[in-house]
């Protein structure tokens, strides 16, 4: 974290977060509140109030933040974003197409679908289209994806591969 003028910016990882103080004096600076804020936009919302609640960050205007606290919760908001995508990635594991994951096999035997019946390049691109759905979610701070939601995403990618009358057999 570092000030310039009146401009606080923040590092944490690839993400970099700067705030405007515009002219409030010193005395009536939060660098706290700036910070917790800075921290909710470079990671998601929830690492946000799980760093803010777990070191104890209230408001203190006027107050400097010590530099220990800064590094811890960035290091706290990375290991926390690094587990979540961990998550994120077994759950991509169960789901996948490709290789014939156990909520892929049984999707397709809820939708009425042999899994034998998908082919190869249809398994490629069912697997592709949930890649893009995973990236969309961790770009909006959307991790981990709940099971119930990439099932959902994975019943729409098998109907729009499927001839339509597919899944009514």
């Amino acid at each position: 974290m570092v000030h310039d003028g009146s401009l606080w910016t923040v590092w944490a990882g690839n993400t970099t977060v700067t705030e405007r103080l515009g002219s409030r004096p010193d005395t009536e600076v939060d660098t706290t509140s700036i910070f917790a804020d800075a921290l909710g936009r470079a990671f998601s919302r929830g690492i946000q109030d799980a760093v803010v609640r777990e070191l104890g960050l209230a408001p203190q205007p006027g107050q400097p933040l010590a530099s220990r606290l800064v590094l811890q919760a960035i290091a706290m908001a990375e290991t926390s974003q690094q587990a979540l995508q961990g998550v994120d990635f077994m759950t991509q594991l169960m789901f996948g197409a490709a290789a014939q994951g156990g909520e892929f096999m049984a999707t397709c035997r809820t939708l009425g679908l042999a899994p034998e019946a998908v082919s190869a390049p249809q398994r490629a691109a069912i697997d592709r289209g949930m890649q893009e759905r995973f990236a969309q979610a961790a770009q909006q701070g959307q991790f981990p994806v709940a099971p119930a939601l990439a099932r959902q995403w994975l019943q729409a990618e098998l109907m729009a591969l499927l001839p339509r009358d597919a899944g009514s057999q």
